[in-house]
This record gives structure tokens, sequence and C-alpha cells, in this order.
């Protein structure tokens, strides 16, 4: 399956999200199960096309023809030991909190409760810079277009995905320790 070709839409590394939603929506219309000569198998097949479309890494892989993970990016390697950390130590003060039910205990977990969300704050902060220097290397890399090496779109697919799971990962985890902090 090419998404490209099956949304009507140019292979570039850059599409907006208003263009995969414009052409996904006038395309569903048409193939919604519900709707008179519509195809279930169909539909799901362009919602995936607009699924890999939204996603950078996979759009990057998609237009490479290449899905293996590759190396680690150096900056997806600088950060993991730090991002493994944190996720960790707030991950044990979110268990000590729910298994405590003493007051006393519970007001011991509030300092360490708010060093983490600061830490996590903070490399969530990092994160999200690395995302916006991604986005802007998506840019040039459009710009250049057609013009590329495999090994450079395959390396921003990569750190994409890291940069991606990561931001995820880490604003879930805030959200839950800023949830319980008094």
């Amino acid at each position: 399956m090419d998404p490209f070709s099956l949304l009507g839409l140019p292979r570039r590394p850059l599409v907006s999200e208003e263009e995969v939603g414009t052409a996904y929506r006038s395309l569903a219309g048409k193939l919604h199960p519900d709707q008179s000569g519509g195809d279930a198998s169909s539909f799901r097949e362009l919602g995936e096309a607009a699924a890999i479309l939204r996603d950078p890494s996979r759009r990057l892989r998609n237009l490479i023809d290449d899905s293996s993970l590759g190396l680690l990016p150096t900056r997806a390697a600088d950060l993991f030991p730090q991002i493994a950390l944190i996720l960790q130590r707030s991950e044990d003060l979110l268990h000590k909190h729910s298994s405590t039910s003493h007051a006393l205990g519970k007001a011991l977990l509030a300092q360490p409760l708010k060093e983490a969300a600061s830490d996590l704050s903070t490399i969530l902060a990092t994160v999200r810079d690395w995302r916006k220097s991604l986005n802007r290397e998506l840019q040039e890399l459009d710009h250049g277009w057609p013009e590329h090496q495999v090994s450079q779109v395959l390396l921003l697919a990569n750190s994409f995905a890291y940069a991606g799971r990561w931001e995820t990962e880490l604003s879930e985890r805030e959200l839950a320790l800023t949830a319980i902090l008094p």
C-alpha cells in the first residue's frame, strides 16, 4: 500500500495534518462500510494510510521503503539515561504513593514527588525542543526533496520515533505525578 497515492497526496517528507485530514475525510465518506458501495477493508486501509502520513517517522520510512529501526540517533543515546532514570524514579514514587494509606507516609513522599515532577518537566522540555529541531530538519529535507541520502532520512525517522515515544511517556508520567501533588 502506498499511503500517498491512496490519499492522493504528493510523496514528500512534509505533509500537513490539514492535507491528510482533508484527503482522508473526502475518501472516508465514500469508502465507509455504512455507505452504499463502501468497503470495510478499503476503509481500514484508508485509516492506516492516514495514520502513516500523520506520523513523521512512519511517513519518512515509507518514503524510503525502509521499516528497519537502524541505529540509535546520537541525541537519543544522550537523553536515554536521563529519561530512563526519571521514568523509573517517578514510577517508584507513584507506586509508593498508591500503596501508602497513612497521611504521614503520603506527607513524607510530597517533597520527592515535587522533585520528580520538576525533573520530569525539565527533561520533557528538552525532548520537546528536540522535536522542534527535528521539525526544522524535516522542513529542510522537504525543501531539497527529492534529493536525499537514505541514511539521513532513516536517522530523522528514528529520531522522530524516539522523541515522539518519550514525549508521550514523559507527559503521561508528569500528569500522573501532578495529579497527586498536594
